[in-house]
């Protein structure tokens, strides 16, 4: 039977966890790895100066998990060795509560489980939902299951993970779901900043400046197909080489005789 490794970056205990268990429910055998606390934001952050500690945890609706002093890339390493059982077949990630969409998911610990399955030769899906406190996900596991088994029956490109952003509406109002691109960076950014005026410590917020990709003919972004109740289906890759940059800086000359520094 499939084996497919579920974990997250908001915790073992949080919502979309739950509901994304209940709908792989029969698609495969599960074993749920995922963070003892949220760890939304570490990207793709790996524990290196001490021991990890999974310990047996149940969650949900009762199901049993194992819950990890660490990231969401440390939960699908411990999985990939065969720590907590016989390694994965696929992983999946989710659902994050808050959407992870455009520059966003450089950040994303959700889609840095999805990306480190493709990294080990793994199909990798990551699944999150536009609100950070959804009033209709339950509804999305029936989507969430469709998706995982067409995933497991039709395979994925290699070194390639699905990105997955489901709009916040009841069933019977989501769109079709569309292949999308990354849609640049966030508008909805802050940053708080803290100094120390007169003696007391001041906040302030800032808002991060963003600039939004244009769409192209055929393919919308992931904040457009979102924004019209679809469901944002993105390929990602882990292949960080410029490879068009390669002509500009052959230009460079860079044959330097380090000898003479």
């Amino acid at each position: 039977m499939t084996r497919i490794l579920l974990t997250n970056d908001d915790g073992i205990h949080a919502q979309g966890i739950a509901v994304a268990r209940r709908a792989l429910e029969g698609v495969g055998d599960v074993v749920t790895i995922a963070p003892d606390a949220n760890k939304s934001a570490v990207a793709r952050s790996i524990t290196i100066d001490r021991p990890l500690h999974p310990r047996p945890v149940t969650f949900g609706d009762g199901w049993e998990g194992y819950a990890v002093d660490g990231m969401p890339s440390d939960c699908v390493r411990l999985g990939l060795v065969g720590v907590c059982g016989p390694p994965p077949d696929l992983v999946v990630s989710g659902v994050n509560l808050g959407g992870n969409m455009g520059v966003d998911v450089a950040y994303s610990g959700t889609v840095a489980a999805a990306l480190e399955a493709v990294v080990r030769g793994l199909p990798g899906l990551a699944f999150s939902v536009e609100s950070r406190t959804p009033r209709w996900l339950d509804e999305s596991a029936p989507l969430l299951r469709e998706m995982v088994a067409r995933a497991l029956e039709q395979g994925l490109p290699e070194a390639t993970a699905l990105n997955i952003n489901l709009p916040d509406r009841p069933a019977a109002a989501i769109g079709a779901r569309r292949v999308t691109r990354l849609g640049g960076a966030s508008c909805h950014d802050r940053l708080r900043v803290a100094t120390v005026v007169g003696g007391h410590e001041v906040e302030k917020d800032y808002d991060v400046p963003c600039d939004r990709v244009p769409a192209e003919h055929w393919a919308p972004t992931d904040f457009e197909a979102v924004a019209a109740g679809q469901v944002s289906i993105t390929p990602l890759t882990y292949e960080l080489f410029g490879a068009a940059a390669l002509e500009l800086l052959a230009a460079w000359e860079l044959d330097v005789d380090l000898t003479q520094a």
